[in-house]
């Protein structure tokens, strides 16, 4: 049963500055059904911005991580038919970019998932990590049968973009990666200042490097709904 045909999910944490921007692409596209914002353990107006959208906001007192924040929307809207998931911290996103992640997912034979790479964007570092570390990237769109046999992603923090791709390959799923032009998003050291997003930057180093070594150890014990032959390549 198919009750939303794409449900967009943001995750988001002191990102009352930057939301609006993105905000305003999603609920003024066509192909967005229904959008959620989950404000994870944000101490900003991250929560009073999103309200004066048309979207579901689920708001947390302690930070969760962004893995348990997507885990929480997938959960939130079971039965969508395909799922967008976007930062909320992106700079220049357009219309296009939503297309673009999703249109291959509608294809006669759609890839499990998409993932999106920065091109030709204003910040020629962000540019560079994204090209060299796709694996990292936040903006993807999973498909139904993608989903339906996920694990939990919720241990994951900023491991999670590493837990999906990996996932991806151990259940032999096809990814397709679409240039995203012009699109971007503001660092870390612009949001919080040199030291503590640096400082911040290694926290998110250091959840990656986790789920990178242990993201075969950590299905198993979260399993969600992962097919028992998947299990056989773990």
């Amino acid at each position: 049963m198919t009750s939303v045909k794409t449900a967009a999910l943001v995750p988001a944490c002191n990102e009352g500055p930057r939301l609006a921007g993105v905000l305003e692409i999603i609920t003024s596209s066509s192909l967005i059904d229904e959008t959620i914002v989950i404000d994870d353990g944000s101490v900003d107006q991250t929560s009073q911005v999103a309200s004066a959208f048309p979207v579901k906001v689920l708001r947390w007192e302690k930070n969760r991580g962004k893995g348990a924040a997507l885990q929480a929307g997938l959960e939130e809207i079971p039965y969508a038919a395909r799922y967008l998931f976007l930062d909320a911290d992106l700079v220049n996103l357009q219309n296009e970019h939503l297309e673009m992640l999703l249109s291959p997912l509608a294809e006669p034979h759609p890839p499990a998932m998409t993932v999106g790479i920065f091109r030709h964007g204003q910040k020629k570092n962000v540019n560079l990590a994204q090209h060299y570390f796709s694996i990292l990237n936040g903006q993807r769109a999973l498909s139904r049968d993608f989903v339906d046999i996920l694990p939990d992603l919720g241990w994951s923090r900023f491991g999670v973009e590493i837990l999906l791709s990996r996932y991806a390959g151990l259940a032999q799923k096809n990814v397709y990666y679409p240039e995203l032009r012009g699109l971007t998003h503001a660092t870390k050291e612009e949001k919080m200042g040199l030291y503590r997003g640096f400082l911040y930057r290694l926290q998110m180093y250091r959840e990656c490097l986790f789920a990178l070594a242990n993201y075969k150890k950590m299905i198993k014990l979260y399993p969600g709904k992962v097919p028992s032959e998947i299990f056989s390549r773990i």
